[in-house]
């Protein structure tokens, strides 16, 4: 059976799902370059087909995530709009009465759902049942049918979906069971969010900026503030203010104007971790069930993530890698699937689910954009000197990522042992100076660097956790943060075997098997898909040498 999956808000993206497992699935931003595009991935529905060599006649079914879409296309903005529908009810109101609500506006919206979502998919050219499913479901689908845990607890989180912020799933033998639902009006992700534009970053997309400033401030200086605002009581999330939207925005203004915006990111990030873990620890206790699945934007915190990983109820933590709204298309179509058929996890071996590009294609493409370039017999081997004789690389291979995180198919690399690196390469990049940069590393060897590996080795395959360093780290010090904590991408042979090769000659070099990875694409642009992306990239600046396949590209400026 083939589903296809489809998501048209925030972060837009499709995705197939054949045999129950993820075959080929792209976010819309990759094609059209418009990042976090909200609206009809087109693109990406064609170029999942064209990946897999699909035809439309050939799709079983197709899954949309969101069962009140509509609301997708209202911005947070129009608070007007938002105020009559749910911030007059939801003021002040009991957890129960504010859930009311959050079912109020799904059934209001699900007829609209229903009618645009038939006609979009009719006008696609698809004849084959329509079935949409609603936000966290989509969410909590994600992270268990790709755990590899046949039972496990799922926990969501986010800004908003489907009149929601999270749920808690209780998932065993193929089936999801919903534990709690926590209604919009309490959302832990919004309150980060008006933290992000109180510093003049935009919310739900430079939230992993306020995350990185956190660990330049003093939390302890304005928690209380955050203390006031959201807590956790009797299994639920509580928004304390009964405020939402603009005026929970401006309330936090006024509260928080005396601060620097770093003890600020500290305090909302600290207050976070305490609520989140309370919630977590809460429902592992209560249900005696050790492994942790996680999935929402909420769950693109690294350092949360961590928190979670440490608590010691906790005996396993995954976190599905396209964790945010980009990863709903797959969430939808795992919904679907387990409908009609039983539906096991597995465990995802890799993301690079996206489109990949022969050495003929790059050399068209070298062609068109006017550059000329070196045929290579051994790109591996060429990476790793030209990275121990510090230089930053482009490297572009294979299928592309899914999800936010590069993972050595669409990276720059770099030298790891030039602590400076975060202010020169960050500027050259045009990225934010105090961002800090991921490291990837030989998986056989992490243990050696970091702190309780062990037990978080899976999710950091795809870099979706942080760990405390030990002090050999201090050999690579680019890739530490000021709090003695990195990102790292355990890199496996079975995983990527280029990628892990280039690790091996770098290690054979210099004695470290660790490099700086960070995504290839300039500060505000997506990650690039093809070879034109990054060859435009690399007349911008941002890398010194372009690896394509087996095609060297220099930076001639």
């Amino acid at each position: 059976m083939i589903i296809l999956g489809i998501h048209d808000g925030h972060d837009a993206g499709a995705s197939l799902i054949k045999d129950g497992k993820i075959i080929a699935a792209i976010n819309e931003e990759r094609l059209n370059r418009t990042k976090l595009y909200l609206g009809i991935p087109q693109q990406a529905i064609d170029k999942v087909l064209q990946i897999a060599n699909i035809e439309k006649n050939k799709i079983d079914a197709i899954a949309l995530s969101g069962t009140s879409g509509l609301m997708a296309n209202i911005g947070w903005e129009n608070i007007s709009f938002k105020k009559k529908i749910y911030q007059n009810l939801a003021n002040y109101t009991p957890f129960p009465a504010s859930m009311h609500f959050a079912n109020l506006q799904r059934k209001i919206f699900n007829n609209f759902r229903d009618k645009k979502s038939l006609h979009y998919v009719k006008s696609l050219g698809f004849d084959c049942e329509l079935k949409y499913f609603d936000h966290h479901k989509c969410h909590a689908a994600t992270a268990y049918y790709t755990s590899g845990k046949n039972e496990c607890l799922v926990f969501t989180s986010d800004g908003s979906g489907d009149g929601l912020s999270a749920s808690v799933y209780h998932c065993k033998d193929g089936v999801m069971n919903l534990i709690k639902e926590i209604p919009t009006f309490h959302s832990l992700g919004y309150f980060y969010a008006y933290v992000t534009m109180i510093f003049g970053f935009k919310m739900f997309k430079h939230e992993g900026k306020v995350t990185g400033l956190a660990a330049f401030g003093d939390p302890n200086k304005c928690y209380s503030v955050f203390e006031k605002c959201f807590t956790f009581e009797n299994g639920a999330l509580k928004n304390n203010l009964g405020l939402i939207g603009r005026n929970a925005f401006e309330y936090l203004q006024r509260e928080l104007k005396n601060f620097s915006r770093e003890d600020i990111a500290a305090a909302v990030q600290k207050r976070l971790e305490d609520v989140m873990t309370k919630f977590v620890a809460y429902y592992v206790n209560k249900l005696k069930i050790n492994d942790v699945a996680l999935a929402g934007g909420v769950f693109a915190n690294v350092k949360l993530n961590q928190k979670i990983l440490e608590l010691p109820e906790v005996n396993s933590v995954f976190i599905y890698p396209n964790m945010g709204d980009g990863g709903l298309a797959s969430g939808a179509a795992f919904n679907y699937y387990s409908l009609k058929k039983t539906l096991l996890p597995y465990r995802l071996e890799n993301v690079y689910f996206g489109p990949e590009y022969s050495n003929d294609e790059i050399a068209q493409s070298m062609k068109i954009e006017g550059v000329k370039g070196e045929y290579i017999k051994d790109p591996e081997k060429y990476a790793a000197e030209l990275l121990a004789n510090k230089k930053v690389v482009g490297h572009f291979d294979g299928r592309m990522e899914y999800g936010p995180r590069a993972l050595g198919n669409r990276s720059i690399i770099a030298d790891p042992t030039d602590k400076s690196i975060n202010d020169w390469l960050n500027k050259r990049m045009r990225r934010s100076e105090f961002m800090p940069f991921a490291p990837s590393i030989l998986k056989e060897r992490a243990h050696e660097f970091f702190e309780n590996f062990d037990k978080g080795n899976y999710p950091a395959e795809f870099m979706t956790i942080t760990f405390n360093c030990k002090d050999i780290i201090k050999k690579a010090e680019a890739v530490v943060h000021v709090d003695n904590t990195a990102r790292p991408q355990a890199v496996t042979k079975e995983s990527n075997p280029r990628y892990y090769n280039i690790l091996k000659h770098y290690e054979k070099l210099t004695g470290l098997p660790i490099v700086v990875n960070t995504s290839f694409n300039m500060h505000e642009e997506p990650i690039v898909c093809n070879p034109v992306d990054a060859i435009k990239s690399l007349k911008q600046g941002c890398v010194d040498y372009l690896i394509m396949g087996n095609w060297l590209v220099k930076n001639e400026k």
